[in-house]
Formats: structure tokens, sequence, C-alpha cells
């Protein structure tokens, strides 16, 4: 965001040929505005412009001082820090004198929202819904190609723009609502100008702008709102490992530590085991955490104080501005893990209540706990994350329907992963997941079969942890793999030339509505159900292709049967006696089908019985 929304950039020089000479002093402010009554009342003011930082600075009020000047060996950046403590709300003016040309900028503090600090965020009683902006819907497509950005639409190629924003998810957010879904994850918003595959957005190019394709910093604040009128809390997709050189201070650093520079090109080796090692080489960790993700994300180094109160202040501007409910914080492994640790604590002492969930691509749960807040971590690390992703728990649903019974294959997969929970500080802030945007989809590994998709869905909503469900999923929308963009189809409806419209329930395919409505009983069962969103959970070892679980507190109790035979099966529930089942009555939450359970009750092949015990 430029600084013209609440300054004034206009310095007076002296007089030339009669005359007084105007001209731009700087050209940035950031942050432009901020807030009174943050915790934390020290403010960075980062003021960038040609040979600013040999300015003075001062502050033409006896209520707002400056705790601090920050200069770097670059002239054209000025770090001003202000202490706002018991400062009021108002518009204060700073000013910045050199030898020939003065300048003031009027700087606001503006009231918080009510209740900002102690919002409710999201966890084990949510569903989440993970989508694309730009391949979900196309809400404005005045906004496609945009001057100064160099990709515009390209229909025809998944690796190009497809033209989906903001104003599409909004027209939409019904859609979601009545799904059943609780809180939307939406991947990164803000600015990404980069040449090629800027539709990710997971390169950022100005930490205080959201793209003008999809939208603008107003329409953001907007997609929230609607998302909390809707009955969604809404995640943003934060990135704090990397920027795109394409950024514009790339080519005018602040400082020439600004990144993690090698002296020549010097990818990550993507090896998160790197980061939890206690045999790992230096050389090997340094790599990881040093390297560059590629060559269009240029490693961020937190051990530069000023960047890292930068980037801090930008995320906590998004969450005041907006009144989001959380983050999703990409590739955390790959930081210097104290400064990562210190940049979540930063965002946590200003929302306590604030849940970060971390993605951590590990595959052993003792690295999964690593990375959760309050583990017992010999070397003393706590991520500040209180929630991690279970990458594992995904691998399992892809297996276990597919393959053999066997002492270590099939539903015993299930059942050893939560056997390990005794190794989570906090297993209820699990994120499940069946795909997302960085992997082929669930349909692909069950070969499409639409009972197996139907039973991934239905344990991911009643396993510990809270579910993340992918766009299109619900609508058995493609995705094979082989590249990311096989991955990433647009939502059909979403744009005006579409034939088909999976938003309309008239215009699904009969195996569309299969899927979307199942998955909808579960869900909007799921939003009422004590037990599924905070209840213990007790298994019994899998047996003769059945796994069965229990999910309770004192006032429900709810009764998953995983049936993976291909035909229905007898189950003796007196193997069950210790949950108190037998002799009373369940309610099937898909059919709404009420039965007593006795000694033995069929369970279908390749299902997932899901009964409220009554």
């Amino acid at each position: 965001m430029h600084c013209t929304l609440c300054i004034d950039v206009m310095a007076t020089l002296p007089v030339r040929d009669g005359r007084l000479e105007k001209m731009k002093v700087y050209e940035r402010v950031e942050p432009a505005s901020w807030w009174a009554g943050m915790n934390n009342p020290e403010l960075q003011v980062m003021i960038y412009g040609a040979g600013v930082g040999r300015c003075q600075v001062g502050v033409l009020d006896d209520v707002l001082k400056i705790s601090r000047v920050e200069r770097t060996e670059n002239p054209n950046y000025l770090f001003v820090y202000l202490d706002t403590k018991d400062v009021p709300a108002g518009v204060y003016e700073i000013y910045l004198r050199g030898p020939l040309k003065t300048a003031s900028i009027k700087y606001e503090l503006k009231e918080r929202r009510e209740g900002s600090a102690d919002r409710e965020s999201f966890g084990s009683q949510d569903a989440v819904y993970l989508l694309m902006p730009d391949r979900f819907a196309n809400g404005n497509p005045n906004n496609d190609s945009v001057e100064g950005y160099i990709q515009g639409v390209d229909n025809t190629n998944l690796h190009q723009r497809q033209g989906g924003d903001i104003e599409g998810i909004i027209q939409h957010l019904d859609y979601i609502a009545d799904l059943g879904m609780t809180a939307l994850w939406t991947t990164p918003l803000l600015d990404d100008n980069d040449t090629l595959y800027s539709y990710h957005h997971y390169a950022t190019t100005n930490f205080y702008k959201v793209d003008p394709r999809l939208g603008t910093n107003e329409d953001f604040v907007r997609l929230v709102e609607e998302c909390h009128r809707h009955g969604l809390k809404y995640i943003m997709d934060i990135v704090p490992n990397h920027v795109n050189p394409r950024h514009w201070w790339h080519n005018d650093l602040p400082d020439p530590t600004w990144y993690n520079n090698w002296p020549k090109f010097t990818r990550t080796n993507y090896k998160i085991v790197c980061a939890t090692d206690p045999h790992v080489s230096q050389a090997d960790k340094e790599q990881f955490q040093k390297g560059w993700f590629d060559t269009n994300m240029a490693d961020l180094n937190y051990n530069n104080k000023l960047l890292f109160d930068y980037v801090l202040q930008s995320y906590i501007y998004w969450a005041e501005l907006t009144g989001l409910d959380g983050f999703r914080v990409d590739t955390y492994p790959y930081n210097d893990l104290g400064r990562a640790s210190e940049l979540m604590a930063g965002i946590r002492r200003e929302y306590p209540n604030m849940n970060l969930v971390g993605e951590c691509w590990v595959k052993s749960i003792p690295e999964m706990a690593y990375f959760q807040t309050g583990n017992n971590n010999r070397d003393g690390f706590d991520s500040q994350l209180p929630s991690v992703m279970d990458f594992m728990l995904k691998d399992w649903l892809e297996m276990a329907f597919v393959e053999g019974e066997a002492w270590d294959k099939g539903l015993i997969r299930f059942y050893n992963h939560f056997a390990q929970d005794f190794a989570l500080p906090n297993p209820d802030l699990v994120m499940n997941m069946l795909d997302n945007h960085d992997m082929a989809r669930y349909s692909n590994a069950v070969k499409d079969d639409v009972k197996l998709i139907k039973m991934g869905m239905a344990m991911l909503a009643t396993v510990r942890g809270y579910p993340q469900y992918y766009y299109g999923d619900e609508i058995l929308i493609d995705g094979k793999g082989g590249s990311y963009e096989d991955a990433r189809h647009c939502f059909p409806g979403g744009w005006a030339h579409h034939e088909k419209n999976a938003f309309d329930p008239k215009q699904r395919t009969k195996q569309q509505k299969e899927v979307y409505n199942y998955l909808r009983s579960i869900l909007q069962f799921r939003k009422t159900s004590e037990a599924l969103c905070y209840g213990k959970m007790t298994h019994f070892l899998p047996d003769d292709g059945i796994y069965c679980y229990f999910r309770y507190t004192e006032n429900q109790t709810v009764m998953v049967v995983v049936n993976k035979n291909p035909k229905a099966k007898e189950l003796n529930l007196e193997r069950f006696n210790e949950m108190n089942i037998i002799g009373r009555q369940a309610r099937d939450i898909t059919t709404g089908k009420i039965s007593t359970l006795k000694n033995t009750h069929k369970f279908a092949g390749k299902t997932v019985t899901i009964l409220e015990v009554l």
C-alpha cells in the first residue's frame, strides 16, 4: 500500500527563479497507518525515498514519541520506531528534515475493532474449506488483466491465470456455508506480480497490498465481513519464508543481509528432516533453511531485526484491518526456527486466542509433535504453533482402503497412527486432510471410487482434530496428479463460459449430488455435535476389515464403523461393552434411520457408518 492514503508526500524546497518548487521526498511509508492500544506499543515505520535515510526525523506532538531511529547502509531507507503506549487514536505529524528539503507525514493511529484482541479463532469445532481464489470463481472479469501486471488471463492454459477473484468467492459463500463448512482458508491474496505462475500467490511482491487481479484491500475486508455474516471464519495464508524477487524493494534492498544470500544461486534441499535431526550437518541444515525455495522465491533472513519487525507487523496489520480469525503458515520449517517461533509469538501477543496452523510436511509423529507448541523438545524449541497439519493421516487414507489387510497394512494404519497421539501436545488441534493444492486429489489415489471417496470424507470429519476439505472434492472435480495444475482445475460454474454449473444443485450429476449431499449431511451434523467437535476418542483394533471408534462426551456418544469389505458384515457389538451401547437406539446421521443396537448389527460394505447413540 502506498502512503498516499493518510500522509502528505510533498516537500517545499528553497525559492528558485522567484517561485517555490515542490518534490517528493519519499515514495512509501509502510505501514501507512496503525492502531492505538496494541499490546506491543512499539511500531516500526519504514520510510523509503531517495536520500531519506540522511534526514533528521521528529514528531510535532508531545504525546507520540520516537523511541529510536534505525538507518542502514542504503540511504534510501529510514526506520522510525514510535512509542504508541497510552497514545490515543488520532492523526500525528512526523517531519523529515534534510539539508535542502523538509517533509511532513500525517500518520494516523486508528481505533481498534471492539473485542479485537480477544476474538475467537478456529479449532477442533471447525470444518475448513480450502480454495485457490484464481481457480474458484470469476466474480469480476474487469480485473482479469491489470495495467502494470505481467500476467493476464488465459483460460486455455491452466499454467496461466484463470481470473478467479475475491468477488467470485463472496458470490459463493452461501454454497460453502450450505455444505456445512465453518471456516474458509484461501491460498494467499497478496500482490504477486511474477512473470510465471503468479496465480498461486506464494511469492509476494507487496506485503501491504492485495493483488489487484484478485481485488482490493477493501475487497479483502469485505470478504472477511461476508464470511462472518455467513457463519464462516476466515484463515489467511501467510508466507514468511520467502518473497518474490520482483518485490518493489528487490533492486534497492534496505540492507545487504535482507536475504539469505549465496555466492551462486542455491536452492533449499527441501529435506525438512534437517530441521529436527540432532545429528544433522551444519552444511545440510543451512542449505535447507537458507537456500532459496526457487529462483522466484528469495529466502528472507529474519536475523535482520528490521526485516523481522517489518514482516511481523504486516501480518498483524491484516489481522487488525480485516478482523480475520487465524493464519495458515506456509513452509514453516524452512525458516530459521528460532526466528519463526518469535514471529508466531509476536502474532499471539496481540491475539492470544488466535490459532496458527503450520505447514510442516513431515512423515513421522515425533516430527509432527516437534512442531506443535507445548512439546517438550530436548533442544528447548517451541514453535508457537497451536496447530499442525497431519500429512501422515493423508497418506494412510490414500493407502488403507485400496491395499489388502495385513499386520501392518490396511485399517491397522489408522489404529497405529492414532495410537501415537500420546506424543502430540494437543491432538485436538491437528488439521486433517485428504488433499490440498500441492498434491494430486484424493480421488486419484482411490481410482475415482465414489464409495472410497465418501469413506475418506467421513473419516476426516469424525476422527480427532479438525477436517480440511479442498474445493471441488465434494463435486468430484478432476485431479489426476502429474503436475500442480492437474489438481488446480477451475470450479465448474465459476465462469460465465462454463457449460456446467456445479454451484447449482439442479445441474450436478447423479454422482456429484451423491457425494455433495453425503458430505453435507455429515458436516451439518458435525457443526452441532459436541462429541465430534470436543469429544474424546476411543478406538478398537481393526478386525476382519472393520475398524470401529467412538467420539464421546458426558452428553453425547458417536459410534463410527469403517467397513472396508465390499459386502455387508455382521459386527458383534459385545466387544464394545465398555462404551455402553447395547440396547440403546442409534440414529444414522446420513440417512436419519433409527435402529436399536443389539448384540450384533449389520453394517453395509465399503461404507463409514456414523451413528449418534441416543
